[in-house]
């Protein structure tokens, strides 16, 4: 018996099936990474001082992109960043410099912060 796969359109034999299998109830579209931002969030709170996406990055192993991406899309009320072109001209070494605003800042609130202003 012939079968069609859904994503591609070919035709397979009824033996082949199981490589073709939908999984059943996946998400379409976007998730909140609640959790890297916890991390995050986490990760800055230990440091204290200033710190670059790099070591934010290597301290939470995730991706710079996607730490950068994060810090200026949902945590950029809770983060102080200094411009790179400052930076450059007092060091000569070009990077963003991160911290908390409050060093005392509660996590879940943050999260919990997040959550109601990205559903609205």
């Amino acid at each position: 018996m012939k079968h069609v796969c859904p994503h591609c359109n070919k035709e397979f034999d009824t033996k082949d099936k199981k490589k073709f299998k939908v999984k059943k109830n996946y998400k379409v579209g976007k998730r909140k990474p609640i959790k890297r931002m916890r991390k995050i969030l986490e990760f800055l709170k230990e440091q204290e001082d200033w710190t670059w996406i790099r070591r934010i990055a290597k301290g939470t192993n995730m991706n710079p992109y996607s730490v950068s991406y994060l810090l200026e899309k949902y945590l950029d009320n809770f983060i102080e960043i200094v411009d790179p072109k400052d930076v450059y001209e007092s060091t000569g070494i070009k990077m963003k410099l991160i911290r908390l605003k409050n060093i005392d800042i509660d996590v879940d609130k943050v999260i919990k912060d997040i959550k109601i202003r990205t559903n609205s």
